[in-house]
């Protein structure tokens, strides 16, 4: 009964300290909305190094491009400085430079850090060799205020048919 009073009174002056001092507490891996003028990181499969996108492209894979394996995804972090910067904008794009599924890429839409979404299955790039996924504020080709600055991910394309 004891021990109970001050496990109740401890976790009290702990609440009432946070309170004081005027912190937050917050969830692990709550979302943030994106916002102009912040640095950002783009993250492909979790990861902005060199990343492996696994493609599924039946035959010879020199010179051909075919679709990307589901379950792969596209991500954003909030970052205090990068190479990223939403300038005027509050979301970013994300696509594939190789993307030849359309006359424009598939994009990605993000308005929240921390939320992946998967690679869109219309996307088509090389079923093997190098690339990179476009992470920027700017829609593809679209004429945009000046201030944002994009961030490119570098990536492996590896055909797990082969």
């Amino acid at each position: 009964m004891a021990m109970s009073r001050v496990v109740r009174s401890t976790v009290l002056v702990a609440l009432l300290t946070v309170t004081a001092l005027g912190m937050t507490i917050t969830a692990a891996g709550a979302q943030e909305h994106i916002q102009p003028n912040q640095h950002f990181m783009g993250l492909v499969n979790g990861s902005n190094a060199p990343v492996v996108v696994y493609t599924a492209c039946p035959g010879p894979a020199a010179g051909q491009t075919g679709p990307v394996v589901s379950g792969q995804t596209l991500s954003v972090a909030h970052v205090a400085s990068g190479n990223g910067y939403t300038g005027l904008f509050s979301q970013v794009y994300a696509w594939f430079d190789q993307d030849s599924s359309a006359t424009k890429p598939d994009m990605v839409k993000f308005t929240e850090y921390g939320v992946a979404q998967p690679i869109p299955s219309a996307v088509r790039v090389p079923c093997s060799g190098t690339g990179q996924v476009t992470f920027s504020s700017c829609p593809y080709l679209a004429p945009c205020a000046a201030g944002f600055i994009p961030d490119e991910v570098t990536v492996k394309f590896v055909d797990i048919a082969a």
